[in-house]
């Protein structure tokens, strides 16, 4: 049998069986095996199994004829690996097989000391094999639980394998750290021994080991038998295989045959996964685990708290709770049904006009703390401007004095000159004009007032942006373009806005810093149907892609000295006035920060501040000063 779209060539494993291959016990051995391996392997596997029952026809491990029966069978065939359950069968392998399959790798299971000794095995061996000593862990259990015990009683059978179990459980019984006596009922017919242990004393510590074959020659399966021999004891019975518990045992140290199938199959996986001329893996110990059955812990009045820690609990009796829960539940359901919607029709009310004030409140601090982080964000902004707004203010100041000194001059020298000295005071009355100007755009950005909302013009934002910024560019030795639609009328907070046009601007200056070709910056705007498109483009290095997706995340920056809000806080603003950003990279080099906002119509609009807006053109037209500053004006588009 191979699994289901498996690659490669099959793998053939021939499993013997020391007894019957069809008891209960070998059935969970098997599957559990089958399936570890399948899983574990990239290739199909093929399993073929001999049962040699060896207690029921003694002999057959010396037997010729077994043997060429086997060779007549499987010699040539191409068998990959031999599993020999049973320390019978694995001397049957080794000593019988070694001609008929040489070299093929055998990997015994469910062995144990002292009849398998791993340093006389040859070298084309391996397995999983049991301490001598299994049998220690549970008798120290069962003299823990029974404190008052007199002594040891061990069970079994009269064949090979169950002398070698009863030998090993009364030499783990002699070395106990307090000895008891121990008597053996070995052999005995299966009616005898029933009677036997009806008359044995109570405090006894019986210890099942195996019973297979009678002193008559009569076979069993244990586990047939062990429910029958257990319920007969007069006093507490042990084992040492997890398929007894259940079947009238206390428990004890067990092996499970389901997890040995499993370890034995992975064991062979490595095994055939193994290089040419590599050894075989090391011989594994069975580790095994305490389970007691809570039902004879009962029976027998032992303490569950004597156990030792890890001990699983099988069995265990339901509470009222654990197996009525659910009409419990029902019932009081329906007995609670009517009272709780008494409180809950007089308490609505209440929780309602509660969770209003909570949600007032909460939006209350919410808008608070954001107008906080705007504010902060818009202290911060100016910060980074001081050098900028210096010199913005210092070339104002410094023309309103050499007018004035002139105006001075010429009448004094030529008083007659009217015309000429009303043009100078003209121009110191601009140049004044433009130093206010920057101061109320500074008072402006700083200030915390509640949030306006009006009909804005994106394109006096972007003019008076790329103006205050335009210094910044110079020093940088970047060139700063403004393009703007014919229309860009948006509803909103002009301070706001302002707000996120300079960070984006100021963003795209520091990505430039570090281009080593052309530097430029272009604040673009565009109307597209009902939108209005604000775009910051720059020829920096891009956005690398491990930031593009943290780029809106707060308190993440590329900058050594950013706080990492300046674009969380755009993103919060833009958001409020019903907009998106979005940033990517231009195929042509450097990134792109693209603001769409709902566009907004001019009869919408209320009356436009037309001296100041005129006397900001008047005093800096775009391209005029330092030679880094161009507007253009675009058309508008529509999608």
């Amino acid at each position: 049998m191979a699994t289901a779209g498996a690659q490669g060539p099959s793998k053939r494993v021939l499993v013997l069986y020391q007894q019957q291959a069809e008891t209960q016990p070998m059935l969970e051995f098997s599957k559990a095996l089958q399936s570890s391996l399948r899983k574990e392997l990239a290739s199909p596997v093929e399993f073929y199994q001999e049962a040699l029952d060896l207690d029921r026809f003694i002999g057959r491990e010396h037997s010729s004829p077994l043997a060429h029966y086997l060779d007549d069978k499987y010699g040539g065939f191409g068998v990959d690996v031999i599993v020999p359950v049973g320390h019978r069968a694995l001397n049957f392998a080794v000593d019988q097989l070694s001609d008929v399959l040489p070299k093929v790798p055998i990997v015994f299971a469910l062995c144990a000391a002292p009849q398998v000794e791993p340093s006389a095995l040859p070298a084309n061996v391996t397995g999983r094999l049991a301490a001598a000593s299994r049998f220690a862990p549970t008798l120290d259990m069962a003299r823990t639980l029974q404190p008052d015990a007199e002594r040891v009683v061990v069970v079994g059978g009269a064949g090979s394998s169950d002398s070698a179990a009863v030998a090993a459980a009364m030499n783990a019984a002699e070395v106990m750290v307090k000895p008891l006596p121990v008597t053996a009922l070995r052999g005995l017919r299966l009616d005898t021994l029933l009677r036997t242990l009806r008359q044995l004393p109570r405090r006894s510590i019986v210890v099942f080991a195996n019973y297979r074959i009678d002193g008559h020659g009569q076979a069993f399966e244990p586990l047939d038998i062990i429910g029958s021999v257990a319920h007969a004891s007069a006093a507490p019975m042990y084992t040492q295989l997890r398929s007894y518990v259940g079947e009238g045992v206390v428990g004890g140290s067990v092996t499970r045959f389901d997890d040995e199938g499993i370890r034995t199959g992975q064991l062979v996986a490595r095994v055939l996964a193994r290089r040419a001329g590599e050894p075989m893996p090391a011989v594994e110990s069975i580790a095994n685990l305490f389970v007691v059955d809570w039902r004879q812990l009962r029976r027998w009045k032992l303490s569950e708290a004597l156990l030792p820690p890890g001990t699983e609990v099988l069995f265990r009796d339901q509470t009222i709770w654990q197996r009525y829960w659910l009409i419990v539940l029902v019932a009081a359901a329906v007995i609670g049904a009517e009272m709780l919607l008494i409180a809950r029709l007089l308490l609505e009310r209440r929780r309602r006009i509660r969770a209003q004030r909570v949600l007032e409140a909460q939006q209350r601090r919410a808008e608070e703390t954001r107008r906080q982080v705007a504010h902060m964000g818009r202290v911060a902004l100016v910060g980074e401007l001081a050098a900028t707004i210096s010199h913005e203010l210092r070339q104002p100041l410094a023309a309103i004095r050499a007018n004035a000194e002139a105006g001075d001059l010429l009448l004094a020298s030529a008083p007659s000159e009217s015309s000429e000295a009303r043009e100078i005071f003209r121009t110191i009355v601009d140049d004044d004009a433009r130093a206010v100007d920057v101061i109320e755009s500074v008072r402006k950005l700083l200030r915390k007032d509640e949030p306006t909302v009006s009909t804005v013009d994106l394109n006096q934002i972007c003019r008076e942006s790329v103006r205050l910024l335009q210094h910044e560019a110079v020093l940088r030795n970047t060139r700063l373009e403004l393009s703007v639609a014919g229309e860009a009328l948006v509803t909103g907070d002009p301070i706001q806005l302002e707000q996120v046009v300079l960070n984006l601007v100021i963003n795209a200056l520091d990505a430039v810093a570090t281009s080593t070709s052309e530097r430029s910056v272009v604040v673009q705007t565009d109307r597209w149907n009902t939108e209005i498109e604000l775009d910051v483009l720059d020829t920096g290095p891009g956005i690398p892609p491990s930031v593009q997706p943290r780029l809106f995340e707060s308190f993440f920056s590329t900058k050594r000295s950013g706080l990492g809000l300046g674009l969380v806080i755009a993103r919060s603003i833009i958001q409020r006035h019903g907009g998106r950003i979005q940033a990517e990279n231009r195929e042509s080099g450097g990134a792109v920060f693209r603001v769409r906002l709902p566009g907004s119509t001019p009869a919408d609009s209320q009356a436009p501040e037309s001296d100041r807006v005129a006397r900001s053109s008047r005093s800096l037209p775009m391209g005029a000063r330092d030679g880094v500053g161009v507007e253009r004006q675009s058309t508008n588009r529509s999608r």
